[in-house]
């Protein structure tokens, strides 16, 4: 491995809802701030900001029968020229709600090109940078770059917004005490090669731990831990987030969903 330890912290965690709306008043309930990822009425979706700088992104796909179904195929044909960004959008085709995806930003930001190429170097593909924008809800237009390695075990990296996104005060003060992702838990049946996958991506090679369960490890990056657990399925299982240790009013919240906690 040419490139060791390279920076990177965890940016965002994508949740998907089957309905929007419904799911931004459901985390109201369970003492998140919830703003809108969008103007109000066009937003698809919302974001829950984190005082360790990562947030966490609500959003719906659901879109009726029909539209689904087009969606399906619109993938499909995008894979036609580009089987890495299909099946990177496969993750997020309406489906069970839950952790989805999530995103490393470097750090610094500024050293999103460099990482890319670090990553690259120590023998992995990822895609050319990718622009994408959309409309906050201030009404300023946010524009960044996003890139994906070929495996949709790996998270995807972000660049910064430009310009950068506005996050009031009072929105990154939750009253279920959340400040931060503490550890992100990935499941893969494919324990060897998603391994190594990691270890090249992030430049660190954990030590493995061997249980009657399967194997599992801990990528620990800025903030926060990536635990890798060997199981019969794949996919992101559970996020732990960083809290207060004396929330307010704690128990008037409704209980989280089981792929989240807190962790006092």
């Amino acid at each position: 491995m040419k490139n060791k330890n390279i920076p990177f912290k965890i940016g965002h965690v994508l949740i998907q809802v089957n309905h929007l709306e419904t799911a931004m008043r459901q985390y109201r309930q369970m003492g998140f701030q919830v703003v809108p990822g969008g103007l109000p009425g066009k937003a698809h979706n919302a974001l829950i900001y984190l005082k360790d700088g990562s947030f966490l992104e609500l959003y719906c796909t659901n879109h009726g029968k029909f539209m689904n179904g087009l969606l399906k195929i619109m993938v499909k044909m995008i894979g036609l020229s580009n089987q890495s960004y299909s099946r990177r959008l496969t993750l997020y085709l309406p489906g069970q709600d839950g952790l989805s995806d999530y995103a490393l930003d470097s750090v610094p930001l500024t050293l999103y090109q460099e990482n890319m190429d670090k990553i690259r170097e120590n023998g992995l593909e990822i895609s050319k940078p990718r622009p994408k924008s959309r409309m906050e809800y201030h009404g300023i237009r946010l524009k960044w770059t996003l890139s994906w390695p070929e495996s949709t075990f790996l998270p995807f990296l972000m660049s910064e917004y430009q310009p950068p996104a506005i996050i009031e005060e009072q929105n990154l003060s939750h009253g279920n005490g959340a400040l931060g992702i503490h550890e992100i838990q990935i499941a893969t049946s494919h324990w060897d090669k998603t391994y190594q996958e990691y270890s090249l991506f992030l430049g660190i090679e954990p030590e493995i731990s061997y249980k009657q369960a399967g194997r599992n490890c801990l990528f620990s990056i800025k903030n926060t831990s990536i635990h890798l657990i060997e199981k019969q399925k794949n996919g992101i299982e559970h996020m732990a987030l960083s809290c207060e240790q004396q929330a307010e009013h704690t128990n008037t919240y409704a209980s989280l969903p089981p792929f989240i906690s807190l962790c006092r």
